[in-house]
């Protein structure tokens, strides 16, 4: 099922790539990568400090940046897998977000947001381009 890129569809992609490219940022300052200025800030952010926060911090942001980076260039391709992968995507993150909010820090109910409108929006214009493609035929 190939989807046309509207405005809407445009959006939802930039925003992941805005999304994406923050939970690669901070994944990178995490570890350090970014300086130790950056690993401490974002460390006295936790309600909760991890002792190494590779594993249940960086690791998780790394993979949630990258894939959201590919399904949200399939969106503005236009193809079916990014229109399902940042659905799939977009579950996961809040999950892990959901996860990180009872284990971390409670603000991370703020990561919910935009995976969630994602979810919605996707589905609405799935299922009207499904019944658009029925009344066609």
């Amino acid at each position: 099922m190939k989807h046309k890129r509207n405005l809407g569809m445009t959006v939802v992609a930039l925003m992941a790539m805005a999304q994406s490219a923050l939970r690669l940022y901070f994944g990178l300052g995490t570890i350090g990568v970014l300086g130790s200025d950056m690993e401490a800030q974002l460390t006295t952010l936790l309600e909760n400090p991890v002792t190494d926060p590779l594993l249940p911090l960086a690791i998780p942001f790394f993979l949630l940046g990258a894939f959201g980076i590919v399904t949200a260039i399939g969106l503005l391709a236009g193809r079916s897998w990014g229109v399902y992968g940042t659905i799939a995507l977009s579950a996961v993150t809040i999950i892990y977000d959901a996860w990180a909010m009872a284990a971390v820090q409670c603000t991370a109910v703020m990561g919910m947001v935009l995976p969630a409108i994602f979810i919605i929006y996707l589905m609405i214009a799935s299922y009207r381009s499904k019944q658009a493609k029925g009344a066609a035929a």
